[in-house]
């Protein structure tokens, strides 16, 4: 698989890209913070009401397999020794780059169905 073909599975997957969103907007967060706010995000509620294990869950998903695979495409740093996640100096312009894409798709689309 290529890195174009690596980068946009990496963002494929909603964990991953709720992930994302959290690292781009805390810049570095700990590994244990950023799984209760995808928790969060996907269950839609406070961290509390979310069961321990669920989240546990998410911990884990996100160290061996989410993180890992923004690591590896440049889009998130992880410092396995202090439990840190960082953006990466091209987090910012891929995910703006993506958005564009999918802003033009979606306006693509739309004059195609409006004709």
């Amino acid at each position: 698989m290529g890195q174009p073909e690596k980068l946009y599975t990496a963002l494929s997957e909603e964990r991953r890209w709720l992930a994302l969103q959290c690292i781009r907007e805390h810049r570095t967060i700990a590994l244990a913070d950023l799984a209760e706010l995808v928790a969060e995000a996907e269950e839609g509620e406070d961290v509390q009401e979310i069961p321990e294990e669920e989240v546990r869950n998410v911990y884990v998903s996100l160290y061996h397999v989410h993180v890992p695979l923004l690591a590896e495409v440049d889009l998130a740093q992880y410092d396995q020794e202090r439990d840190l996640v960082a953006v990466t100096d091209r987090t910012e312009s891929i995910l703006d780059s993506v958005a564009d894409q999918l802003r033009e798709l979606r306006g693509t689309r739309g004059q195609e169905t409006s004709s």
